[in-house]
């Protein structure tokens, strides 16, 4: 273990000590406090705006700063403005429907609780977002958290430390940055709830390791999102609005658009439409400054094992902007966009999910052929489908599953502060954002506060003949 993790991982075992003794001797956190707490949250990204944008930037190698503003600042921004305004809904009791005849006037109700002290394991792809974005549901919820941001991006990693223990009290939210070996202990908590973003792979270890202490987890992991064209729906507006989505971080985004489904004869229409878009919208490609680099060589030598695999099977390429440059210490790594049609099922490319700049093909003659093709899958984070033609769109819809689904649209299921986030099966579990975040991290207690004129004789034992009596009534007659 290196020193510096080491030390990292004391500071992580102090700073949960800290908060777990916090949230003991106070479990309750008003709501004019999460209120206070959360009213924190836009002043601290907006002040800070621009020193997050110019770590983005030092992480990647290039990363433009109006992408950093409106995924990693603004949305944040707006996710905690929205709890704000939601919270007193969010907090009051959940009454439930109760059987007079037994409990009289009594009440039942949901209280949601703080959970306790939440870890957070975020990717390093959206490193703000994914980072104070979740705090907002977890602070509104009452809960104490600690971050570990991704050791892919360590100066985001280490404003995000500055800045958030200038705004919050320790025993309220910490950050702890590190390495590796502080990720793997991370997960190894007794956490009160664990969220984690990032890779499947690596989502099974975490939740692995959160088994042992039977800690509860919320999984935000990847998978390949299908996207569904039908013929009349090949506009240059669809076209425009997808490959705007593919360019979002440059394809580094869990639910971005991984592969299309288009109909056989219209592919070559598609491509050239693709390619006209392109060129007007950004000119080269590999190049344009609206366009962020990939993060690092890593991610740019297992993109090109990808490429490489589909060229040694003869799969048919094509590279819309210049050719691409592996990055070195002054120089970030960049790539065309790239085209890859009907890539064998087989291939590297057709069995992991892609987060880049490259776009895999596929041809279909029949509808049915895509919904087997996407059945014959793990289930995807999301699920996109362009198309005028409501039978076959509600067909997709009822005969997939998918942790989002959208029309005539993609990736904006994750951009709405309103509606639950997250994936299915190997795509993830649980939600956060909106109320489903909310109620994810907190416990949802039973709560029963029993009047006077309750007959609970019917229902307590020992039971005799008034419990008899009650039974045969309550079945008709089945139970005597």
């Amino acid at each position: 273990m290196t020193n510096p993790d080491h030390n990292a991982i004391a500071r992580l075992e102090e700073r949960f000590l800290q908060q777990k003794a916090a949230y003991l001797k106070t479990p309750h956190t008003p709501v004019a406090e999460r209120l206070e707490l959360l009213q924190a949250i836009p002043g601290m990204v907006l002040g800070n705006a621009k020193r997050l944008a110019e770590a983005l930037n030092s992480d990647y190698g290039y990363h433009p700063t109006l992408t950093t503003y409106a995924h990693d600042i603004v949305s944040v921004a707006a996710r905690a403005q929205y709890a704000i305004k939601m919270l007193p809904e969010w907090t009051a009791r959940d009454y439930r429907e109760i059987e007079s005849h037994i409990y009289g006037g009594s009440k039942a109700y949901i209280e949601y609780q703080p959970k306790g002290v939440i870890g957070n394991m975020p990717a390093w792809n959206f490193p703000v977002e994914l980072t104070v974005g979740p705090l907002c549901e977890m602070l509104a919820a009452g809960n104490r958290a600690i971050i570990k941001p991704s050791e892919q991006t360590p100066a985001v990693g280490e404003v995000l430390e500055e800045i958030i223990g200038a705004t919050f009290d320790a025993d309220r939210v910490a950050v702890v940055n590190g390495g590796i070996d502080l990720a793997r202990h991370f997960s190894t908590l007794q956490w009160d709830h664990l969220l984690y973003t990032g890779s499947t792979a690596i989502g099974s270890e975490v939740m692995c390791n959160a088994a042992k202490n039977l800690v509860p987890v919320t999984l935000e992991l990847g998978g390949k999102n299908p996207t569904v064209f039908t013929e009349e729906a090949l506009t240059p507006a669809n076209i425009r609005t997808m490959i705007g989505a593919k360019m979002t971080k440059n394809g580094q985004l869990c639910i971005n658009v991984d592969h299309c489904y288009v109909p056989a004869s219209t592919l070559d229409r598609f491509i050239q439409m693709i390619r006209a878009y392109v060129e007007e919208s950004v000119g080269d490609y590999t190049l344009a400054p609206q366009i962020c680099a990939v993060i690092n060589t890593r991610q740019f030598d297992r993109l090109n094992r990808y490429l490489d695999d589909a060229r040694q099977r003869g799969t048919q390429i094509i590279e819309l902007g210049s050719p691409a440059q592996r990055g070195d210490e002054n120089a970030p790594s960049r790539m065309p966009l790239t085209l890859v049609l009907n890539p064998e099922q087989d291939s590297l490319l057709g069995q992991n999910e892609i987060f880049g700049p490259i776009l895999p093909i596929y041809t279909y003659t029949d509808f049915d052929q895509v919904i087997g093709s996407i059945q014959s899958g793990e289930r995807p984070l999301g699920i996109y489908i362009y198309s005028e033609q409501q039978q076959l769109v509600d067909k997709l819809r009822q005969n997939t599953s998918s942790g989002g689904f959208c029309v005539n649209a993609a990736v904006l299921q994750g951009a709405q502060e309103s509606m639950g986030f997250g994936g299915v099966g190997k795509s993830g579990m649980g939600r956060h954002h909106g109320i489903e975040g909310f109620r994810e991290f907190s416990n949802p207690r039973g709560c029963v506060e029993m009047a006077k004129d309750s007959n609970l004789d019917l229902i307590l034992s020992p039971h005799g003949e008034v419990t008899r009596e009650f039974l045969k009534q309550a079945t008709g007659g089945l139970l005597d």
